[in-house]
Parts: C-alpha cells; structure tokens; sequence
C-alpha cells in the first residue's frame, strides 16, 4: 500500500497540478514558502483580519508585514485600494481566502504580474474554493493547504510549480521539524486512543477528563487573540527570528506544528481525503440551511458549489452569542477580533486603512462549521431570539 504522506501528496498533484510536499502544518508550509522565495527584510502585503499566528510566522521569517486594506464584502485583501506607489514597495502578497471565500485573485494576478510581486496563496481554508474555472491554489507558483480545516486531520502541504524546488525545499523542512522522543511517542498515542474512543462513545466527560490528564490543554489566549509583549518580538527579531526564537507565538492552537505527524494520524487524514466529497457535499448542504437564517450579507456571493470553511453569520451582541453557543456544548472559533492593524504594535507592522464597514468582519462576524449545521440550529430552537442582525446588517453598506 501507497505511504500515507506520499498518498497526501499524490491527491493534491493530481487536484492542483502542482508539485506536492507533505509537513506536519500549514503555517510551516507557509514559513518555508516566505523563507524559499522572499528575504529578510522583504515587505509583504496580507490582510488585516487573519489569523495572529500567521502574523506571527510572517515576523518569524524576518519580513515586514504590510497591513492591507479590506473589501467589505468579502472581509479579503481589496486590491484596488491600493495605490501603484505602495505595490511597487512591496515583494510579495498573501492571501487569505476567508473561511473559504475567494480573495480576488484575477486582480491580485494583474496587480502582481504588472509589479514583478510574488503572489502567495493562503489556501488553509480555502481546500474546495475557486473563482471562475480555477481553483485557489492554482493562481499563483506557491500555495499552503491545511489539514486540520476542512477534513480535521493532521498536518500541511506546501503546492508548487517548481520541481528543481522540491528537494532544496524536503531538506529546508528537515531542518525544521522536530521528531517526538520515546516517551512522547507514548503519551501521543495514548491520547489519540483516548480521542478515538470519545469520538464512538457516550462516555465523552470521562474519556475527556482522562484525554486533559495526558495532554492538558493552556490558555493562549485573551479574548481571541494571543497576548504579547512588543520588547519580546522585537528582541525575537533582532535575534534574526526563525521559528525557535517565535515558537511561543506561532505555536499557539497547535503545539506540534513543526513536529512529524504520527502514522496513524497521517493515514486517518489519508483516508479523510479520500471521503472529501462526501465532506464536500455535507458542507454545502449545511451552508444551505445557514444561509436561509438571513444573516449572510446579500453582498457576499460565494457560488452554491463552493463547500465553505465557515459560513459566516453576522449578529449583534457576538460576544454574548458566543457565550451561550458555548455553554451549550458548541464552541465557535476562528474569530479575528481586534483586526490585526489594532492588535500589532506599529513598530511591528505597516498599516493602510481600510474602510469602517469591513470592521463588522471582526466585530460582528459569526462563523459556523458548516458540518455543525444540526447542533447548531438544534440549540438555536431553544432560543430563537438570541440571534439578531447587527444594526449595520451588510457589512458593504
């Protein structure tokens, strides 16, 4: 039977077209991609509203972050709000595909094509999103997958068009990743024993308890966001960055982002994979049934066929939605609040602003898993009223 890693690779070959690499995390595949093609020092345009870990990794790579001012309607990068002098500073964009909503790629092309500017594309949660007849991952020479988004697996691909890269690249990442001890090993295999059986059973409380026990889970966070302290990345910086002197930032929600996958792990995502049209159609149907609760702007027009990430709902009162949900069994997550042009320091990033309506794309946003459909909408019934729209209820009005 086929490597499972090597079957991972060979299923995003043939979808992509593009060479395929294997890694234990999307943000490492994103970190070799800013460290194979671009220099310290290299400005970068990414969006405001994404992930700080990916900010994180982008400062761990010694680029200078660019801010980049957002389309109300998509909550992604708007490339025409940006003027010919800022494109002309800058070596290379990223994407963000937000919960699976498509950047405008046919304009990014153009803006990068016409100033020599390397596009990435942040395709983490974007595995089943396209615009036109192509798919996000096919725009540009370099584009990072997750595994742990769509088809809640293990691990990251790293797609490019090079294939004299990929062995410069599998050594890069070699140097990178770190391999678990014996009693580790251990330890890991236990709690996903541990993860399997509260998957098939009722005895969910106890088998989490024990779950805790050998792999207890910190507080990262404040809020939705990661606390940090701006001496701390700077030194981090000054100390020519890497992923050993950011570890503590970009490892947050994922402890073994740079360490190699157990082998049942990545033959479970192996075989995830293969089901991915059945994962794909339930994701449809499930944005189907969000989509009628009237909370998705009317200016955001994802095609029918596209199986999102999350759909996202926009309420008032988020933060006390979010506390009920939660305290019903039904965390929601993937919230970007504050944008990170308040949460990063000046010293730390550029900043071009964007419009006052693309706030609501951190403030009022709900994201769903679309997968999560029936529990959602089983703990909705119990409480109808708790969801409103906000009193801007588009955010590109």
């Amino acid at each position: 039977m086929k490597d499972p890693a090597h079957a991972i690779e060979e299923f995003f070959r043939r979808r992509y077209g593009r060479v395929a690499l294997y890694l234990p995390s999307g943000r490492l595949a994103l970190y070799l991609a800013f460290r194979e093609w671009l220099s310290a020092g290299d400005r970068i345009l990414i969006s405001s509203v994404n992930d700080d870990v990916v900010f994180f990794t982008v400062l761990a790579a010694g680029l200078v972050p660019v801010l980049g001012p957002l389309d109300p309607a998509t909550g992604n990068l708007d490339p025409s709000a940006v003027d010919d002098g800022t494109w002309s500073g800058l070596k290379a964009v990223m994407t963000t595909n937000l919960y699976g909503i498509p950047d405008r790629m046919d304009l990014l092309v153009d803006r990068c094509r016409r100033h020599g500017i390397l596009l990435i594309e942040d395709a983490c949660q974007a595995l089943d999103s396209r615009l036109g007849d192509r798919r996000i991952g096919q725009f540009s020479s370099v584009a990072a997958f997750s595994l742990t988004k769509h088809v809640d697996g293990v691990g990251g691909v790293l797609c490019f068009s090079e294939q004299g890269r990929r062995d410069p690249l599998a050594r890069r990442a070699e140097s990178e990743i770190r391999r678990r001890g014996v009693a580790r090993r251990a330890r890991d295999g236990v709690r996903l024993l541990v993860k399997d059986a509260a998957d098939r059973t009722s005895t969910r409380r106890l088998l989490a308890a024990l779950r805790h026990r050998f792999h207890p889970s910190e507080k990262e966070r404040e809020g939705h966001r990661m606390p940090y302290d701006q001496a701390q990345v700077l030194r981090a910086g000054a100390e020519r960055g890497g992923l050993d002197h950011f570890d503590r930032w970009v490892r947050v929600d994922n402890f073994n982002y740079r360490t190699s996958p157990l082998s049942r792990e990545v033959t479970k995502t192996r075989n995830q994979l293969e089901c991915f049209e059945d994962n794909r159609r339930r994701r449809m149907e499930g944005a189907r049934r969000l989509n009628s609760l009237g909370l998705t702007p009317a200016s955001l027009r994802v095609p029918a066929d596209i199986a999102l990430f999350r759909v996202p709902l926009f309420v008032s009162q988020r933060e006390k939605v979010l506390e009920y949900f939660a305290g019903h069994g039904l965390p929601l997550d993937y919230i970007y609040d504050p944008p990170l042009d308040l949460y990063a320091a000046p010293a730390l990033a550029e900043r071009i602003r964007s419009p006052e309506a693309a706030r609501a794309w951190s403030r009022d946003v709900l994201p769903v898993d679309p997968l999560r459909t029936d529990q959602f909408l089983s703990i909705l019934k119990a409480s109808p009223g708790i969801l409103s729209p906000p009193r801007e209820s588009d955010p590109s009005s």
